[in-house]
């Protein structure tokens, strides 16, 4: 009994490996680049100009200290905020665009709410290690 466990362990290892060597060789997920552009649905405009995308890719190079201040704006901008979740918020998102894209806080604060909830995707997504989409 106990050697058919065995057996069959070591097969299901044999064929994850093959798998994942497989989806390597063919450029599976992993070697995916991760979409780091907020695409708006229709031209969002601000401050007199026209936006069709925000591009997101300074999240790539943002450190312990832009998280720190990105918390520190947050926190005293939205006082009732569970500090617990605060990475999981829209708050937190829209803070953390402000500061990779270097775009007025209220660009963020003002876009559409089905803009806001696909940055809060893609800046949660990205912290969090998924790729922000279903």
């Amino acid at each position: 009994m106990e050697k058919n466990k065995l057996e069959t362990a070591a097969t299901e290892r044999e064929e994850m490996e093959a798998l994942e060597a497989l989806a390597g060789a063919e450029g599976g997920e992993d070697t995916e680049p991760e979409d780091l552009v907020l695409r708006f649905g229709k031209p969002y405009k601000f401050g007199g100009q026209e936006y069709t995308e925000v591009d997101l890719s300074g999240l790539e190079d943002t450190t312990a200290g832009d998280l720190a201040r990105c918390a520190k704006i947050t926190t005293r901008k939205h006082k009732g905020l569970n500090t617990a979740t605060l990475e999981m918020t829209t708050e937190y998102s829209i803070t953390m665009a402000h500061i990779v894209t270097k775009l007025p806080l209220e660009f963020f604060e003002r876009m559409p709410s089905k803009s806001a909830i696909e940055l809060k995707g893609i800046v949660v997504g990205f912290l969090f290690g998924a790729d922000g989409v279903d």
